[in-house]
């Protein structure tokens, strides 16, 4: 006897199979399937069977945490493995408060909530202080400065319960979504006329609770909420019946409030004093201005991602709240600072020369380009709670390789069905892939130029010939100092010495003290006799050389030169290509620039398809000279310096310059 096929899985497959085994049956041998009302029945059975079946295969992958894909469910993975998905975060801004016309007053005080606003797209944003700050005055001052004062984004809120022992499913719920989690902070008095309350601590972690400690927990639940989570008098107090609970906490609006400057906020808070006869009030808002310890507002993030939170807690799990290894360190500061994109962490003893008991943190944020100089603090100081002996972490600014990339194809337009316009879109949807592949999209990112080749190559058969031309510029972040600073950085690859165009290498302008125009930076692309320009120059706008301030070594890649600056500028020095492929440092990450594919036809001019033979010349810009300097400064060639073929000593081996 046929049994039905357990492995079908289509409805028609599922259909048939389930007729197979009917027609074994001596009662249904003549009957006819398809013109009679059991065909009905049949049909809801197979339906039924395809229902049943997907549903079992849904429910199966959701019980692991690598298949499933509803994020309740992933979230709860997570927690059984000791992580807690991270939630909104607040930009953030540390600020000094200066207060002007206070000589008779004794003390000053800066109220907790909103402090200062900006507004964005027609709405208004405030950033607030979490709790008071009180300031003794000096006497016989007539400023006062609260300094370093954090400031995060958002709209803090309040929400009471009261406990109901007799009630065992009672859950304390936030209600609103976009929470700061970080932020919450939670009170508890013995009853609703209790005129004073009891701050409980966060916790996030049962080690060295005991049972009377007024601690709290804060997880994430369904639908993106969270839950406050205490005490059961085992680990931490238990809340006794009749005590009301009031859970404070900030909705955020994440990174939208990112790099915010400082010309872009108002002070809306409140300071008030007290005076020498005690007498209290509120400080004018004109008496108050402020000043932002950085550029601008950062540390703003959304919910951590489906995927990240897969990759993350079961590494999370394996550092055991502890940082000892490397794998350690990455996990743990992706938890601490959810603005992080990329972490890599190197130990001190593997550099050149050793720094013994030290780690190299670099992070790339998610929003921006740096990590903040605050932010960089309260992560050290964060990571001291897991730091296992006596190690010293620093945390140093990422650099970054830009990758320009303009493929170009041939193509034999009667052997596809494609358009050119078709190809061009399948090359870019390829070019975005690999940018976003692991091996590429991190630090020690690997960029291989054959690689691409093939993968254009394959991507249809009409294609008869590749080109991928490649231009990569290091990024130079250029620091205002009259005096030269050092810097030293590499394109990772075997770079173009000598191009059919006036240099080989070149940067964007920026300023250079001493110079009423700007200047930019160059390598010449020309030979001195047989021997290689290896140094590095300073141009006017004029092409002119002013100095030379360092070497290239062609080879490798890697450079190094020393120059002053007018001003903080990021400048792009940038080169071709030469080699196939590009692998960065732990410090440097990848960024693939996509030009606009160029798609020929067997029958069009197929020299677009040759590499490129010049860099080109930067443009000026909107950059500017040095402020202090009012006359040009030309730079004026010798008319006594003339070269002439008698300076030259004629090559006696023809074959030794090719």
């Amino acid at each position: 006897m046929e049994l039905p096929s357990v492995a079908s899985l289509e409805f028609e497959q599922l259909k048939a199979s389930i007729k197979n085994y009917i027609k074994t049956k001596s009662d249904f041998t003549d009957f006819d399937f398809e013109g009679s009302n059991l065909s009905m029945l049949v049909d809801i059975l197979a339906y039924n069977t395809l229902y049943t079946s997907y549903n079992i295969n849904m429910a199966s992958n959701e019980l692991n945490l690598d298949t499933a894909v509803l994020r309740d469910n992933i979230v709860s993975h997570a927690k059984k493995l000791g992580y807690n998905p991270i939630s909104y975060q607040s930009s953030k801004v540390v600020v000094d408060l200066t207060c002007s016309n206070v000589g008779s007053f004794k003390r000053l005080g800066l109220t907790s909530g909103a402090t200062l606003q900006t507004s964005m797209r027609g709405k208004n944003y405030t950033y607030v202080s979490k709790d008071p700050i009180n300031l003794t005055i000096v006497p016989g001052a007539s400023q006062a400065v609260f300094r370093d004062v954090e400031l995060v984004e958002g709209t803090v809120f309040d929400i009471n319960y009261t406990v109901n022992t007799s009630n065992e499913h009672q859950r304390f719920f936030i209600p609103n979504n976009f929470v700061d989690s970080t932020t919450v902070k939670v009170f508890v008095k013995d009853d609703a006329s209790a005129t004073t309350s009891t701050e409980y601590t966060r916790k996030n972690t049962i080690v060295g609770v005991k049972p009377s400690d007024t601690v709290f927990f804060v997880e994430e639940v369904q639908d993106q909420k969270y839950e406050v989570i205490f005490g059961d008098d085992v680990i931490g107090r238990k809340l006794q019946n009749g005590e009301v609970v009031t859970i404070r906490y900030i909705v955020t609006a994440g990174s939208e409030l990112n790099n915010v400057k400082e010309s872009s906020l108002q002070f809306i808070g409140t300071i008030e004093y007290v005076d020498a006869n005690d007498v209290t009030g509120k400080l004018p808002l004109s008496d108050v201005s402020f000043t932002l310890n950085d550029q601008n507002s950062s540390g703003g993030s959304s919910f951590e991602s489906i995927s990240s939170i897969k990759y993350r807690a079961p590494r999370y799990y394996a550092a055991q709240e502890r940082a000892v290894t490397i794998s350690d360190y990455e996990s743990l500061i992706m938890q601490l600072y959810g603005n992080a994109e990329l972490v890599k962490v190197v130990g001190g003893e593997s550099l050149y020369p050793p720094q013994f008991g030290k780690v190299f943190i670099t992070i790339k944020p998610k929003v921006g380009d740096v990590v903040s100089s605050t932010e960089k603090l309260n992560i050290v100081k964060d990571l001291k709670d897991y730091i296992v002996g006596s190690i010293t972490p620093v945390i140093v600014d990422p650099k970054k390789i830009k990758i320009t990339v303009k493929p170009v194809i041939v193509y034999n337009k009667d052997k596809t069905r494609r358009s050119a316009a078709s190809l061009a879109k399948l090359i870019r949807d390829l070019l975005i892939d690999y940018e976003n592949s692991d091996a590429f999209k991190n630090f020690t990112g690997r960029f291989s130029k054959s690689e691409l080749l093939a993968a254009i190559q394959n991507l249809d058969a009409s294609i008869l010939y590749t080109n991928v031309k490649t231009k990569v510029c290091a990024e130079i972040d250029l620091q205002s100092s009259t005096t030269p600073i050092d810097y030293s950085g590499s394109f990772f690859t075997k770079m173009k010495s000598k191009l059919d165009g006036k240099y080989a290498i070149v940067s964007g302008y920026f300023c250079y003290p001493g110079y009423a125009d700007p200047v930019f930076i160059g390598v010449p692309s020309q030979l001195e006799g047989c021997v290689l320009d290896n140094n590095i120059y300073i141009f006017d706008k004029n092409g002119n050389i002013i100095d030379s301030i360092g070497t290239i070594d062609f080879d490798t890649g890697d450079f190094s030169f020393s120059i002053p600056a007018c001003s903080d500028n990021p400048i792009d020095l940038c080169g071709l290509q030469d080699g196939t492929d590009l692998e960065t440092d732990s410090e440097t990450y990848p960024d693939i620039i996509i030009d606009d594919p160029a798609i020929l036809d067997d029958d069009d001019d197929d020299s677009e398809l040759d590499d490129d033979t010049t860099i080109g010349e930067p443009a000026i810009g909107d950059v500017t000279g040095d402020p202090d300097i009012t006359s040009v400064t030309t730079v004026v060639d010798d008319p006594n310096n003339v070269i002439t073929i008698d300076d030259f000593t004629p090559e006696t081996d023809p074959s030794k310059c090719n």
